[in-house]
C-alpha cells in the first residue's frame, strides 16, 4: 500500500512539472499620472510584467491581475459604479488580436468593494503564424512588457496605494504560457505591484498649481552640475523635491532617482505663501563626465500633493584635455551636436583666448571669441545652426598655446 502511495504522488509531481513552464511571472504597477477635463479627476497607470527565468519568447495563453484601491478617493465597487473609465491592451495584447479580457465585477467570486480584477485570455490559437517579438514577454526586470493601462475616475483628494489584495488566493493559477498544454507558470511574484499615488481632485478643470515656475535650469560647474529654478509665485509650498535619471539613448532612460529633498536638504524647504520672486540652488556633485543626465524639479504642498515639472538635460564633459598651471581645457560636448555645444576652460589668471571654427578644407567657418579674459571658469555655448552637416575643427588658443578639437555636426 505504501508503494502504491509513493507511486501516485511521483505521478503527481511528475504530471505537475510536465504542465509547468518554467519562469515566475512578475507584475509592476507603474507610471501613474493624474488628469483632469472640465469636470472630471482621472488616475490611469500601466499594468506591466516580465517571466524571471524565462525564454524571451514567452506568449500569455491568459492571465488575471488584481488591483486594491483606496475607497476615499476612488468610492466602493469601482466596476458596478462605472468608475473604470478604459482598459487599454497593450504591447503583445494590443499586437496580437486574439486577446479579449473582462472587469470581474464585485459580485461572484470578486466580492471586493474595494478591489477590482481584471482578466484576459489568447482566443489565437498557438499554432498560428503571427507571433514574433511584439508578442513575446520580456524575460528581463531592466526591460519590462507593458501589458495593459488602466484608468479610473477620482471622486476625492487623497493618497492611495493600488496594490495586490492581500487575501486573493491561488495566485500561482492565475498565469498560463500559449502553448500545446497551456501550462502554468512556476511561480507569480507581486511585490512590485504597487503603485503609490496623491491627487488633488478638481470637478473645474486642473487645479492652481502651488507654484509659479518661471524657469529650471541645470549648469556644469567644476563641483557638479549646478541645479537652479525662480518661482514667481508659490502657494502652500512645502518644498521640494530634486530626481535624476541616466539618458542612454533618445526614448532609453533609467528610473528618476531622488538625489535631494526638502526632508533631508534645508535649502530646499519652500517659501510657503508669497507672491515675491524666490530664486533656489543645489549643486549636484556626484556626476561622472562623459554621461548625460535629466533632472526633474517636483513640488509639495503642506497637504502632500506633488507637482512634477518638465525636465532639463546636461551632458558633462569627458577629462579634461589640456592642463597646465594658467588654464584648463576640457573637451568640447556635445560630440556630434545639434546644433550646439560647449567649450569649458578656465583660466588662473587673465589671458587672452582666442577661439575659432573651421571646416575640412582649412576655411574658417566662425569666430567664436577673441579677447581677453580675467581668471574664472567659462562655458562657451556655440550655436553653429547656420553650418551645414560634417566634421568640423575648434582652433581654441590660449596665451601661446594652441589646442585644436575635431567636433560633428549631425543635423
Amino acid at each position: 500500500m505504501k508503494k502504491i502511495i509513493v507511486t501516485l504522488l511521483l505521478i503527481v509531481i511528475i504530471v505537475s512539472q510536465l504542465f509547468a513552464e518554467t519562469g515566475t511571472v512578475t507584475l509592476y504597477y507603474e507610471n501613474g499620472t493624474v488628469s483632469y477635463t472640465d469636470t472630471q479627476t482621472f488616475y490611469e497607470f500601466d499594468v506591466q510584467a516580465y517571466i524571471d527565468g524565462g525564454s524571451g519568447s514567452n506568449i500569455f495563453k491568459e492571465g488575471q491581475i488584481y488591483v486594491e484601491y483606496n475607497t476615499s478617493v476612488f468610492g466602493t465597487n469601482v466596476v458596478d459604479n462605472n468608475k473604470i473609465v478604459s482598459i487599454t491592451k497593450m504591447g503583445p495584447l494590443a499586437a496580437n488580436s486574439g486577446y479579449l479580457y473582462t472587469i470581474n465585477p464585485s459580485g461572484g467570486n470578486d466580492t471586493y468593494s474595494d478591489a477590482f480584477s481584471v482578466s484576459f485570455v489568447n482566443a489565437q490559437p498557438y499554432t498560428d503564424t503571427g507571433y514574433d517579438s511584439d508578442t513575446y514577454i520580456s524575460n528581463s526586470s531592466s526591460s519590462l512588457t507593458t501589458i495593459l493601462r488602466i484608468k479610473m475616475e477620482v471622486s476625492a483628494s487623497g493618497s492611495s496605494n493600488l496594490d495586490w489584495p492581500s487575501d486573493v488566493t491561488d495566485i500561482n493559477n492565475l498565469f498560463r504560457e500559449h502553448d500545446a498544454t497551456s501550462s502554468l507558470y512556476t511561480g507569480f511574484s507581486i511585490t512590485n505591484a504597487v503603485e503609490t499615488t496623491s491627487i488633488v481632485y478638481s470637478n473645474t478643470g486642473d487645479p492652481a498649481l502651488p507654484i509659479t515656475l518661471k524657469e529650471f535650469s541645470a549648469q556644469y560647474a567644476d563641483t557638479g552640475v549646478a541645479l537652479s529654478w525662480v518661482t514667481e509665485s508659490e502657494v502652500q509650498n512645502l518644498g521640494y523635491v530634486l530626481k535624476r535619471a541616466i539618458i542612454y539613448s533618445d526614448d532609453d532612460f533609467s528610473s528618476y532617482d531622488v538625489i535631494a529633498s526638502y526632508q533631508t536638504d534645508d535649502e530646499l524647504y519652500g517659501a510657503g505663501t508669497t507672491t515675491e520672486q524666490n530664486t533656489y540652488a543645489y549643486i549636484d556633485k556626484n556626476v561622472k563626465p562623459g554621461v548625460n543626465y535629466s533632472y526633474i524639479l517636483e513640488d509639495v504642498d503642506y497637504d502632500g500633493n506633488v507637482v512634477t515639472h518638465d525636465p532639463v538635460n546636461i551632458v558633462i564633459p569627458e577629462n579634461l584635455l589640456y592642463e597646465n598651471e594658467d588654464f584648463t581645457l576640457g573637451s568640447n560636448y556635445p560630440n556630434p551636436f545639434n546644433p550646439s555645444f560647449t567649450i569649458p576652460f578656465e583660466l588662473t589668471r587673465t589671458m587672452d583666448v582666442t577661439i575659432n571654427m573651421y571646416d575640412i578644407t582649412g576655411k574658417q567657418v566662425m569666430s567664436i571669441m577673441n579677447g581677453s579674459f580675467e581668471a574664472r571658469q567659462y562655458q562657451i555655448r556655440v550655436n553653429a545652426s547656420s553650418l551645414n552637416s560634417g566634421i568640423y575643427f575648434v582652433r581654441t588658443m590660449i596665451g601661446n598655446e594652441i589646442i585644436t578639437q575635431k567636433i560633428t555636426l549631425l543635423k
